[in-house]
């Protein structure tokens, strides 16, 4: 399952836990990712048997801003190099960076948390 590749290389690369969807109430820092759209690839009327899922993957840091871009950057720097590779277990023929947003929130306590969603999208051969 892809999902628990992309989990296990975030937590691997960052050294944030992840989770999907969204953060727990109780966590300010970690990474997120969920899937935000899988269409299937074609080749003229053929099926390829491989999709493009869309993720978008979200990076939460407290009062270290240069620590998420950081973090950001490592996450491409290992996965931009994948083609026709194994991600976690999982054969990939390759990855691509998408849309990023970025934000802050200052906290009650004084601290400021920073975010950064970034899309990653992974063709990939789904499983049947």
């Amino acid at each position: 399952m892809i999902e628990l590749a992309i989990k296990t290389a975030l937590e691997r690369i960052t050294g944030l836990e992840a989770w999907p969807l969204l953060l727990p109430e109780n966590q300010l820092e970690g990474v997120t990712y969920q899937r935000v759209s899988d269409p299937e690839l074609y080749s003229g009327m053929l099926r390829t048997g491989l999709v493009s899922a869309r993720f978008q993957i979200t990076l939460y840091r407290v009062d270290d801003y240069p620590g998420l871009l950081a973090q950001e950057k490592a996450i491409w720097s290992e996965w931009r190099g994948m083609t026709h590779d194994v991600l976690e277990g999982v054969p990939i023929q390759y990855i691509t960076r998408g849309g990023i947003y970025q934000d802050k929130a200052d906290l009650v306590n004084g601290h400021t948390r920073y975010r950064l969603a970034r899309d990653f999208t992974f063709i990939y051969r789904e499983a049947p």
